[in-house]
């Protein structure tokens, strides 16, 4: 978390980091629940490269914590931020989920921790194409 020389939350750093769109919506899926990268990206439906940045500058600021789950690294809003931080993310997590709710949509839509889900590996010698071209001739 960010300090001021006093001891206080850098409150300049906060309101900087949540004064940017994506991280103001990315704080909004994160009220959810906590979340990975790969979850954002596809909540926001942005790059893993501009997420990542995103969620960088929230770290900073002292907004997120993190744990590890396997290889992964999950994302959260702190619950120790001091209490008028945490009732203006509050608010401002009631006006994103106002603003973008096509964000919870995809959220709900995609499978939890949706960067561990295994697929299925193409049959020898087809190709993703071929496979999707074949699938609207038979309707399967």
């Amino acid at each position: 978390m960010q300090m001021t020389s006093t001891g206080m939350l850098d409150r300049i750093s906060v309101a900087k980091a949540l004064g940017d769109e994506t991280r103001s919506r990315i704080v909004g899926v994160l009220g959810v629940r906590a979340l990975c990268v790969c979850e954002l990206k596809v909540a926001l439906s942005l790059s893993q490269a501009t997420v990542s940045d995103h969620v960088r500058v929230l770290l900073e600021a002292g907004l997120l914590m993190t744990s590890k789950r396997s290889y992964w690294t999950l994302y959260a809003i702190r619950d120790d931020l001091p209490p008028e931080t945490l009732a203006f993310v509050s608010l401002l997590m009631d006006q994103v989920h106002t603003q973008f709710p096509d964000d919870r949509s995809r959220l709900a839509d995609t499978p939890p921790f949706v960067c561990n889900v295994v697929t299925r590996p193409m049959p020898a010698g087809r190709h993703w194409a071929d496979h999707h071209s074949q699938k609207s001739r038979t309707g399967k």
